[in-house]
């Protein structure tokens, strides 16, 4: 059986403003034809389809004129399940007219339990109704959804191994029962964060930023914890993860992998390489995983340094063969405005490439951010945790004397992971609150 992997779409999302649909639809062009080239029986999309819950029309009509150009390919089934930015009932809406199709949309768990979790286990079949392999698509998965396979009481950060444990073992049965004695391939997708990473955020794993490219591990996953490999059982063929927006294996493991985001989502993320995955998967032997690496339909690049080297960079820019959005990541100087400074190089730019974000390095280390001073624009642009850990750290009161660095950093530490927490669960409900009062 082969398909391809992918993820993380995030259809609608407007990066500063961006308007890209002339960028997902290049995309989602090029996919299709990647799927027709490469003859794959199937296409498996790890959750974030849209980038939000109520996503846009026209991000709407992408996805479903993208899923009817498939119908005359010789990809004969598609999987996509929800990932947290989406909305299960949404996705789920439309899944009877698409499961005649052969498409298998999967948007939560929420009608899911141990029951009838064969209700997510679909065959991958060929052209001519032929089973090549079975599929358990499992999607995002809130507590309140997890808990319905442990109901026992856990530590927090447990939660997740356990209960994921328990959900994957228990579709592995289930699609063991439908395959009966044939010699067909099992494989799984998953919307979550596991631990032990590889590339990007090797030995980072705590602190990294994902999913948005905005929030820290930390708060995108909550309470839940991160998973580990073990929770996937070894009889699956091929895990096809989402959630992570770079291309990277779990724990070295190549049955286990995330696809990464075919865009940009965030300048800090602008130079890694967007892939596909292409797999071949048979029963018994070696799984082939092969990079298929996302044309540049549009440039995003982040230019740092101080200011007069940033003015140098953005005066060698004379030309551009794709549109191209900047973000200046700049050392503030005093007494030197930023926008007056670079007022010249910006508009000696040429006519593809546009300055969409000017960010400052505001600190160095942890206890050392100082907003004093900053403007508006340049305190709009900093990140949430940003704030709330300066916050935090200017607050605490406990006695340095006689300890080491190491001790006082520890301190900081044990502080910043009991509050920030409760911090970003505010900031989550207000942003969440706007969101509803703009639909």
């Amino acid at each position: 059986m082969r398909f391809i992997h992918t993820a993380d779409w995030h259809l609608g999302n407007g990066l500063f403003g961006i308007d890209r649909t002339r960028e997902f639809d290049s995309f989602l062009s090029w996919l299709k034809d990647e799927i027709v080239r490469t003859k794959a029986d199937a296409l498996i999309v790890s959750g974030d389809v849209f980038d939000v819950a109520n996503p846009p029309v026209v991000s709407r009509r992408q996805y479903n004129s993208f899923l009817a150009s498939l119908l005359g390919t010789e990809c004969r089934n598609v999987v996509i399940v929800g990932g947290n930015h989406d909305s299960g009932a949404l996705l789920d809406s439309e899944k009877d007219i698409l499961d005649a199709l052969d498409i298998h949309v999967v948007g939560s768990l929420g009608n899911i339990r141990k029951e009838n979790l064969g209700d997510i286990v679909f065959e991958i079949k060929d052209s001519g109704g032929n089973a090549l392999g079975l599929c358990c698509a499992i999607p995002f998965a809130r507590e309140i959804e997890l808990r319905k396979f442990h109901e026992e009481k856990t530590e927090p950060g447990k939660l997740s191994d356990l209960a994921y444990s328990a959900l994957y073992s228990l579709a592995l049965d289930e699609a063991k029962k439908k395959r009966g004695k044939k010699n067909l391939p099992l494989i799984a997708t998953g919307h979550l964060y596991a631990s032990d990473l590889e590339g990007r955020f090797e030995n980072q794993e705590r602190e990294i930023r994902c999913d948005d490219g905005r929030r820290t591990i930390d708060d995108v996953i909550g309470n839940l914890g991160s998973v580990h490999v073990a929770v996937f059982p070894d009889d699956f063929s091929y895990v096809a993860l989402g959630h992570i927006h770079y291309t990277t294996m779990v724990a070295k493991n190549p049955r286990v992998r995330y696809s990464g985001s075919p865009f940009v989502l965030g300048f800090d993320e602008a130079n890694l390489p967007r892939h596909v995955l292409l797999v071949d998967v048979e029963d018994g032997k070696e799984t082939s995983v092969e990079k298929i690496e996302v044309p540049r339909f549009f440039d995003y690049r982040r230019i740092s340094g101080s200011i007069s080297e940033i003015s140098r960079e953005l005066s060698k820019i004379t030309k551009a063969d794709v549109p191209t959005y900047l973000e200046l990541y700049y050392k503030r100087e005093d007494g030197v405005s930023v926008y007056d400074a670079l007022s010249e190089p910006v508009k000696n730019l040429p006519e593809k490439v546009v300055v969409v974000n000017r960010k400052p390095q505001t600190f160095s280390s942890l206890g050392e951010k100082n907003y004093q001073g900053m403007d508006s624009d340049e305190i709009k642009n900093l990140l949430p945790e940003e704030i709330f850990t300066s916050l935090i750290l200017s607050k605490m009161d406990f006695d340095t004397e006689g300890l080491s660095d190491e001790e006082i950093e520890k301190k900081k530490d044990e502080r910043i992971k009991k509050y920030l927490p409760l911090f970003m669960e505010v900031a989550r409900e207000v942003e969440e609150g706007a969101g509803d009062e703009d639909n």
